[in-house]
């Protein structure tokens, strides 16, 4: 019987999936909503390292944040990718963040989504996380092992 690939993950892999998750909300919160920089968050022996990957557009900032996981030195343990993007629930499309985490041993990685709603409170903007994150199936393997 096989398992899911959730079942096979790390500890200190979800950990830091959960990390990321946690760091694109509370982004999307300070922005009111107005968007997310892609990100990485790399974990070492010594503690872990957030990096924007800005440019004009989202399909850019994708190609950065992967252009740089490619390259990730064999001292990174693991390492997620956070971006904004879309999640199915019910046939209901809501905007997410999605992680995708991996260790840094060529194996696939796994992935979750975050839904959010921004709206309005009084005269301002909110954004806050609806329900709790999903897993969202296994993704490729990336980096410097794979």
């Amino acid at each position: 019987m096989s398992t899911s690939p959730l079942d096979d993950a790390s500890e200190e892999l979800l950990a830091l999936a959960f990390a990321a998750i946690d760091h694109a909300v509370e982004s999307l919160q300070a922005t009111k909503g107005q968007g997310l920089t892609t990100f990485l968050l790399m974990e070492y022996a010594d503690g872990r390292k957030l990096q924007q990957c800005r440019a004009d557009t989202y399909e850019r900032e994708a190609e950065i944040a992967r252009e740089q996981l490619r390259a990730v030195g064999a001292d990174c343990l693991r390492y997620a990718l956070a971006h904004d993007g879309w999640f199915t629930v019910e046939q209901e499309r809501s905007d997410a963040v999605i992680v995708q985490a991996w260790e840094n041993d060529g194996e696939p990685g796994i992935q979750f989504a975050q839904r959010y709603a921004t709206h309005r409170r009084k005269l301002r903007l909110a954004c806050e996380a609806v329900g709790h994150p999903a897993f969202a199936g296994e993704v490729e393997a990336l980096g410097s092992a794979g």
